[in-house]
């Protein structure tokens, strides 16, 4: 059991993390969805739930919308530079380059190997969040594309991917916080 010290503690630093996104939200310019401002703030998110101790679950979450959000931040970047191809099999090849690049840094790291003994069903449990996050931050953006369309292209207020895919997220890691605790 966490002591009030604690809880007080892993409080502060969500209400750090969800000012600085309303703060960036507020001043920063309007920028399209998968931009470095995404990338940054997954990645962010978890330098900072693995700083305050949360379950590796709840990593893995924020670890697969980096991965997600970094394939389709680099697939944006080859679209603007008239890559062609087909756009699934780009994005595919994207999604498990990102992985295998993010596996191999997490093994060299000592997160993920053999020697882990972190497990849910038998799966290292950043790879099980991770799974989740890169489902949730898909559907986020999926459900994000959809709004835009039937909105003739546009989004209804700014950073609306982003919104989309932290609180899909934040959902997903309370959820995981109760199963998993």
């Amino acid at each position: 059991m966490k002591t009030n010290g604690e809880k007080s503690k892993i409080y502060g630093i969500w209400g750090l993390l969800i000012a600085s996104a309303l703060l960036a939200v507020i001043i920063l310019p309007e920028v399209s969805a998968h931009c470095p401002l995404c990338t940054a703030a997954t990645i962010i998110g978890v330098g900072v739930t693995r700083s305050i101790g949360l379950d590796d679950s709840i990593v893995g979450l924020f670890v697969g919308a980096m991965i997600i959000s970094s394939a389709l931040w680099i697939n944006k970047i080859l679209k603007k530079k008239n890559m062609g191809g087909n756009d699934f099999l780009r994005i595919t090849s994207l999604i498990i380059a990102t992985t295998v690049l993010t596996y191999i840094s997490f093994y060299f790291a000592g997160l993920f190997g053999p020697a882990n003994t972190y497990r849910i069903f038998g799966m290292e449990k950043i790879t099980f969040g991770a799974i989740f996050g890169g489902f949730v931050s898909l559907g986020a953006f999926f459900a994000s594309d959809k709004i835009k369309k039937k909105n003739n292209g546009k989004a209804r207020f700014k950073y609306q991917t982003m919104a989309f895919t932290f609180g899909a997220l934040i959902v997903n890691a309370l959820i995981f916080l109760v199963i998993f605790r």
